[in-house]
């Protein structure tokens, strides 16, 4: 009978860890102590795991201190919270200080809007804003004359001047699909507004243009004149019946449509403030006869052609109204916030330009050369082409600059446009609003104001994903099935394969 002996157990192997085992493998080296090298190693892994959390905290800390432009992106579709160049341009200029008051209670304002305040302040140093709660600060606003401005408001102060921007001017709407799809888009117009009131509040010195009364003159909309002053134009009426003359203020005047004609007193009022170096715009009504206004023109070289034009090239009229015309915009600092908009001059008249020594004459707006005049006016009895009718192509708008004095480097200007049907809302609504930006344009290049201030309104509404049904069913079965299927697939063959080592 064999005997063997019991094979004596092995102890269970001590489980050690990869940081255990580097301590053993370091302290063998050194000839430490196993548990001494481990304890050492393990206080130094809690000191650097307690070094990164700090420096962590601190790189958060340092980045939650840098302005938000540069640390949160917009990536709303629209850059609702981007800044402009021209708004850049402006702020960098900046020399004096700014603040706006946001009108809004503790924990109620509008997130669109103190992000978009954070974003624009960080523009420049000189630029900073404050939140005003009305509750506890009722009587804040009166001070600025904004006492019935609506909460949500914005007052922009700058030294003694201030500006009030009311909540509902932060927002426009467009209508223009509303009559095909029954609905309308929601703009923010925020950097507009404060762009606008920042230039307001930092120059002492805004143009004024008189809009002459007394004749039969046509006003301009509530809308245009927000649009002027929104331009930092003051606009004012002027009857020259009850005045000695145009104010030494007046960076331009304004002649929209007179259905009487002007007197020969008037005319050399007019006559005398050009002289000077003034600036006339003349917008006139083809049914109104003006001998002395026209008078006036010929200074210029400009004559009007009896008649009304009509169109014969299909791309340059309103469809089924060959005399509304579309004409062809020309470039000009005038007309330089036209792009991609329509001017609509209906009833238009063409002028004639004749060389004068010292007037230059630019065109603006000019009918095809496909153009005719109708000598007959309103009382035409066809609006198709006929034997004798002129040709064009032909002016419809026009800019003369005269030499007043040569030595005094003092000139005048004048724009004429043939047809005051360039007020009319309702026109300008059917080019999205080309005829009022026409007119912004004109008189803003005639007062001596840039533009280029104008900035657009971005729409709050995203554009929805439209995908067939056929690509709905595509894109649904690759997520909700095929996908997952894969990844059970490839979990399945992993753990077996796992199994199998």
């Amino acid at each position: 009978m064999k005997f063997f002996k019991k094979k004596q157990e092995e102890p269970a192997k001590e489980k050690r860890s990869l940081r255990q085992w580097v301590a053993l493998a370091v302290s063998a080296l050194k000839g430490q102590p196993a548990s001494k090298a481990v304890f050492q190693n393990g206080a130094m892994a809690s000191v650097l795991t307690a070094l990164v959390l700090v420096a962590v905290i601190l790189v958060n800390l340092m980045v939650g201190m840098l302005p938000s432009k540069y640390t949160q992106w917009d990536m709303s579709q629209n850059g609702i919270y981007s800044i402009g160049d021209t708004t850049k341009d402006l702020l960098a200029g900046l020399e004096q200080d700014v603040t706006f008051y946001y009108l809004a209670q503790s924990g109620y304002g509008s997130e669109s809007v103190v992000t978009f305040l954070d974003r624009y302040t960080q523009e420049s140093k000189h630029l900073s804003w404050e939140q005003k709660d009305p509750a506890v600060y009722p009587t804040f606003a009166q001070q600025y004359g904004a006492e019935t401005a609506s909460e949500g408001s914005i007052i922009v102060v700058s030294g003694d001047r201030s500006k009030v921007i009311d909540s509902a001017d932060l927002y426009t709407y467009d209508y223009s699909d509303y009559y095909t799809t029954g609905s309308y888009d929601v703009l923010f117009d925020g950097e507009q507004q404060l762009t606008s009131a920042v230039y307001y509040v930092t120059t002492q010195d805004l143009p004024k243009i008189y809009t002459l009364t007394g004749h039969g003159e046509q006003q301009l909309t509530s809308d245009q004149e927000s649009a002027l002053n929104m331009q930092n134009i003051e606009v004012e009426d002027l009857a020259l019946v009850s005045s000695e003359g145009i104010p030494e203020d007046a960076a331009a005047v304004l002649i929209a449509g007179p259905t009487v004609d002007y007197t020969t007193e008037d005319v050399q009022i007019l006559r005398d403030y050009l002289s000077g170096g003034g600036k006339l715009i003349l917008l006139s009504d083809s049914a109104a006869s003006t001998p002395n206004l026209n008078a006036l023109m010929a200074d210029y070289g400009l004559s009007k052609l009896d008649g009304l034009v009509v169109e014969g090239n299909s791309s340059y009229h309103a469809r089924g109204f060959n005399y509304y015309l579309l004409p062809q915009i020309q470039s000009h600092e005038a007309t330089s916030g036209l792009a991609n908009l329509y001017v609509m001059l209906p009833y238009a008249q063409a002028i004639q330009t004749s060389e004068l020594e010292n007037v230059t004459v630019d065109s603006l707006l000019t009918t095809s050369s496909s153009a005719y005049n109708k000598a007959a006016g309103y009382d035409m009895t066809t609006t198709d082409k006929e034997e004798g009718d002129q040709e064009g192509a032909f002016d419809l708008a026009v800019a003369a600059t005269k030499t007043e004095n040569e030595d005094e480097g003092i000139e005048s200007q004048v724009i004429w446009v043939s047809s005051v049907a360039l007020l009319d809302q309702n026109v300008n609504a059917s080019v999205g609003g080309g005829n009022d930006q026409f007119l912004l344009g004109c008189v803003s290049w005639l007062s001596g104001q840039d533009s280029s201030i104008l900035i657009a309104a971005k729409s709050l509404s995203s554009d929805i994903l439209t995908v067939s049904a056929a690509d709905a069913a595509f894109w649904g079965n690759l997520t909700t099935i095929v996908l997952p299927v894969i990844c059970l697939i490839a979990g399945a063959a992993i753990t077996i394969k796992r199994r199998r080592q």
